[in-house]
């Protein structure tokens, strides 16, 4: 199957027909004019803006001839996209519906070497696979119910790691600490339940014991999407400083003020143990 087999209608209604049971997360242009999910992208958790903060790191590392696996693939966008920049990639998800959808998408406008496949991180059938030069996760560690163990399994596929998910981003960064949310289990899609929110300390300390020593932190602090690059030898990403885009000072003073002062009230009124 090609743009060349299907017609720009066939596009579009096989676009709605694999959208009907699960929308659509990534956005393609798979013909002129034709997207998967159409509209002015602002969340960090989108795939379009995702790439605009993923690229200079991609680019620190160097995809070409690197063997990749990129866990949690999703509808393939960033799987493509580093197979595009000269990648061997494999990518995986644990929802069908997922990768029957990256799949479409390949077929129309896929390039490089790509292997798309269903499996889940404490499978038979990812202990399997080979071990990969980086290993990609975004969007995973915040709907893994046990984040420890996941980043366990996701360890021991590569020396270098490219962490995305949603963070715990109030407080001090290098206070380890996680968040449970208080989101309830997402009926019309359940692998995109949300758990844990672990802050970047929570994140690296877990990655310290399985024997990552080089960090290199993507924080934009009025954004809740934290981005991590691990690895257990040194690479020339680890010696640039890590990219620290504050919010204003005014903000942050507000947000912090406003904690406090909840903490106090909750003290004074016996609902917060001092």
């Amino acid at each position: 199957m090609n743009t060349t087999a299907l017609s720009r209608e066939e596009v579009e209604r096989k676009v709605r027909e694999l959208g009907v049971e699960q929308p659509w997360n990534h956005d393609f242009e798979l013909c002129e004019g034709v997207h998967t999910a159409p509209g002015v992208q602002r969340s960090q958790g989108k795939n379009t803006v995702k790439l605009a903060r993923l690229k200079p790191l991609f680019e620190a590392i160097g995809l070409r001839g690197k063997r990749v696996l990129d866990i949690g693939c999703n509808e393939g966008f960033f799987a493509l996209y580093m197979a595009a920049q000269g990648a061997s990639v494999i990518g995986i998800d644990i929802d069908e519906r997922r990768i029957a959808k990256a799949r479409f998408v390949q077929s129309l406008i896929g390039t490089g070497d790509v292997d798309l496949r269903v499996a889940d991180i404490y499978s038979p059938a990812f202990a399997a696979l080979p071990t990969s030069d980086v290993c990609v996760c975004l969007g995973v560690i915040h709907r893994v119910p046990d984040p420890v163990s996941a980043l366990s399994a996701i360890a021991k596929k590569a020396d270098m790691l490219v962490l995305e998910w949603k963070a715990l981003k109030f407080g001090p960064h290098d206070e380890a600490f996680a968040y449970f949310t208080a989101k309830p289990v997402d009926e019309q899609d359940f692998y995109g339940t949300e758990y844990w929110l672990p802050s970047f300390a929570a994140v690296e300390r877990i990655l310290a014991r399985l024997g990552f020593t080089h960090f290199h932190r993507v924080d934009e602090s009025g954004q809740r999407r934290a981005i991590l690059v691990a690895g257990r030898r040194h690479h020339p990403l680890f010696d640039t400083p890590d990219v620290n885009i504050p919010r204003s000072r005014v903000r942050s003073l507000l947000s912090h003020t406003k904690r406090y002062v909840r903490t106090v009230f909750g003290i004074i009124t016996g609902r917060v143990n001092a």
